[in-house]
């Protein structure tokens, strides 16, 4: 059992509804009612009874809930204090880095990991570049010496002429986390009243993109069976800018999970749709070259930033 499992447990006995909780947690209800049944089936025990009313706990889903709010609590406890021992044994490092990564990669994984690897290691000389994926791989492939993250679309695995150009014996691909992104629509718009929104719907809409080659990658697969794709209103790298046009009602976007939860206006001005499409990162390295300890650290640090 996952740590998730027991959150989507405590959000099912708050909500007293398969159908809010699907739609909260962004997850289907099948799959919602696979893992409570899987949940069950695990403890040998009924959680939750069905009624008019919704859903109710049982005397050993009470039990159930009580309890995994102190586990997911003492979880949090653990985490917090295995990041506060790993600064108490801060090394003295002063070498370099060289970090290739992705325009996704800087938005959504690196940035708690930066901070973390800079309260602990101010003095090493760390270079970032941002590139797409493919050239990031064929930097690391010429210097081994560096690093990088890279992001590419779950789908992938399953396109053996597309994972062909990441998976390499050059390289050690190390997944960090996954990340879904999500069609983001604005609130303004006559679709965001309607409860199911298609892709058809969306095609010939006006979208801002991020003006990057793996952007587009990402727009084709989640609109591919399309007869028509999305019109770019906007193409840009500027963060804000990308943001604004959502907010503004000029333009639908993507956007992730964490982006969207920790973006207050996204939130208010914005609605996240049900169209979305899994991200999967990774830290690579040459399969020639023994990692630095700079590097070692860095991964550290991410490792304990995706856990958060």
């Amino acid at each position: 059992m996952r740590i998730e499992d027991l959150e989507f447990l405590i959000e099912v006995s708050q909500s007293k509804s398969i159908t809010l909780t699907a739609e909260k947690m962004h997850i289907s209800q099948q799959g919602l009612s696979q893992l409570i049944s899987r949940v069950e089936h695990d403890f040998k025990t009924t959680l939750f009874t069905r009624c008019r009313q919704g859903i109710t706990l049982t005397e050993a889903g009470e039990m159930t809930i009580l309890k995994a709010k102190e586990i997911i609590e003492k979880y949090n406890e653990l985490l917090n204090n295995l990041e506060s021992l790993s600064q108490l044994g801060t090394h003295s490092l002063t070498g370099s880095l060289t970090l290739y990564h992705s325009h996704h990669a800087a938005m959504e994984v690196i940035p708690r990991a930066l901070k973390i690897f800079r309260r602990k290691f101010p003095d090493v000389k760390l270079k970032m570049v941002e590139c797409a994926p493919i050239e990031a791989i064929s930097k690391i492939r010429e210097d081994p010496s560096t690093v990088g993250i890279t992001n590419f679309p779950e789908a992938y695995y399953h396109d053996n002429k597309k994972i062909s150009q990441y998976l390499n014996p050059d390289l050690c691909l190390t997944e960090i986390c996954h990340e879904d992104l999500y069609v983001c629509i604005p609130k303004s718009w006559p679709l965001a009243k309607k409860k199911n929104i298609t892709r058809n719907e969306l095609g010939k809409q006006l979208m801002v993109y991020y003006d990057t080659s793996q952007y587009e990658d990402i727009v084709s697969l989640i609109f591919q069976e399309n007869h028509d794709m999305p019109v770019p209103f906007l193409k840009t790298l500027n963060n804000d800018l990308y943001r604004q046009a959502m907010l503004d009602g000029l333009a639908f976007g993507i956007v992730s999970m964490a982006e969207y939860n920790n973006h207050r206006l996204l939130k208010e001005y914005t609605l996240l749709t049900s169209i979305h499409l899994p991200l999967v990162y990774n830290w690579v390295s040459s399969a020639n070259y023994i990692i630095s300890v700079e590097a070692q650290e860095f991964l550290n640090c991410l490792n304990i930033s995706c856990k958060k």
